[in-house]
C-alpha cells in the first residue's frame, strides 16, 4: 500500500489507493526509458487507484498509449468511462484526474509520451481515444508492434536512436489519430477557429502599419508558423491578405463623395501604408490604374 501510494517515476506520479479486495492484493511496475518515452510494464489486482489534481500538480504532462495484455480495467478519465482491456490500443491524456479500477487481474504495457510532441502534430488532442488490434485498423496495428519493438529493444538503443524512434512513434501516433474521422475533423474545425481568428485580428488592426504576421500570431496565441500553414491553402498568404485589405479599405475612401478632399497620403497612412509612393504603386499592380485616375472617374 505504501509503495503504490508514493511511486515517484517522473512519468507515473502518486495516487491514492483504495483496497477491492481484502483477502488480496498485487501490484508491480517495471520501468524502462528510451529517450523522451518511458516505458512501463503494470500489473494491478485488488487495487483501486484514484488521481486528483492533488497529485497531478507538478506532474510532466504526458499521455499513455495504453496496451492492455490481460485483465480489464474500468477507468474514468477526465469525466470519460474507458474499459480498457486486450485487443484494443489506446491514448490518454496523464493530465486529467481519473480512476483506475482493475475487474481482477489486470495487465498491461504503456508509454508514456510527453504531451508537447505530440501537439506539434496534432493540435487538437483527444482526452481518450481507442482503436481495436483485429486488423481492421492498420496504422493502430503498425504504432502498437512499434511500441512493443522499442521496448524490446531498450537495452540495445543509443541516443540519437532513441531520438529517431520516439519522433517515428509519435509521427505513428498522429497517423492513427487522422484515421479517425471524428479526430479529423475535429482538428480542422480548430485550424478553421485559429484562422478566424488571425482574419478578426487582420480586420480589427489593418491600419497599423507595424502589424505583421508575427503579432498576428501573437495577439491569436499561436505560433508565426502555424500562421503561415494557416494560410496555406487558401491562395493568399497572411500577408496578402492583409494588403488586399488594406487596398479595399482605400478603394472605399477614394471612391466616397463624402472625402473627396482628403489628400491620397492620408488615405494611405489610414490604411497602414507607410508611404504614399509604395501606396500607389501597389494600388495600380492591383487595379490598373493610380488612386488619382479612380478618383477622378
Amino acid at each position: 500500500m505504501g509503495g503504490w501510494s508514493t511511486v515517484s517515476s517522473p512519468g507515473f506520479g502518486s495516487a491514492d489507493i483504495q483496497l477491492t479486495r481484502p483477502e488480496g492484493r498485487m501490484g508491480w511496475l517495471a520501468s524502462q526509458s528510451v529517450g523522451a518515452l518511458q516505458l512501463n510494464h503494470i500489473a494491478l489486482s485488488g487495487l483501486h487507484m484514484r488521481r486528483t489534481s492533488v497529485h497531478l500538480s507538478g506532474l510532466a504532462q504526458n499521455y499513455v498509449l495504453a496496451l492492455p495484455a490481460a485483465g480489464r480495467s474500468r477507468n474514468v478519465v477526465g469525466g470519460h468511462d474507458v474499459l480498457l482491456e486486450p485487443r484494443r490500443i489506446y491514448l490518454i491524456s496523464a493530465a486529467v484526474v481519473g480512476d483506475v479500477q482493475p475487474e481482477g487481474h489486470y495487465e498491461s504495457f504503456n508509454t508514456l509520451i510527453p504531451v508537447h510532441l505530440l501537439r506539434q502534430r496534432v493540435s487538437n488532442l483527444p482526452t481518450v481515444f481507442s482503436a481495436p488490434l483485429d486488423g481492421s485498423d492498420p496504422r493502430a496495428e503498425l504504432l502498437g508492434v512499434y511500441a512493443r519493438q522499442i521496448d524490446r529493444l531498450a537495452g540495445q538503443i543509443g541516443d540519437s536512436e532513441a531520438q529517431v524512434l520516439t519522433t517515428q512513434l509519435c509521427d505513428l501516433v498522429a497517423l492513427m489519430l487522422r484515421g479517425d474521422t471524428r479526430t479529423f475533423c475535429d482538428d480542422r474545425s480548430l485550424a478553421a477557429a485559429h484562422k478566424q481568428k488571425a482574419l478578426d485580428c487582420i480586420e480589427s488592426h489593418y491600419a497599423d502599419e507595424d502589424l505583421s504576421a508575427e503579432i498576428i500570431a501573437r495577439r491569436c496565441g499561436i505560433s508565426e508558423g502555424y500562421l503561415h500553414r494557416l494560410f496555406r491553402d487558401s491562395g493568399q498568404s497572411v500577408m496578402e491578405r492583409l494588403r488586399a485589405l488594406r487596398l479595399s479599405k482605400a478603394r472605399e475612401m477614394l471612391t466616397s463623395a463624402a472625402l473627396a478632399n482628403l489628400p491620397i497620403s492620408e488615405i494611405a497612412y489610414r490604411n497602414g501604408f507607410r508611404s504614399q509612393s509604395n501606396f500607389c504603386r501597389v494600388f495600380r499592380q492591383i487595379y490598373g490604374v493610380s488612386p488619382t485616375q479612380l478618383r477622378r472617374h
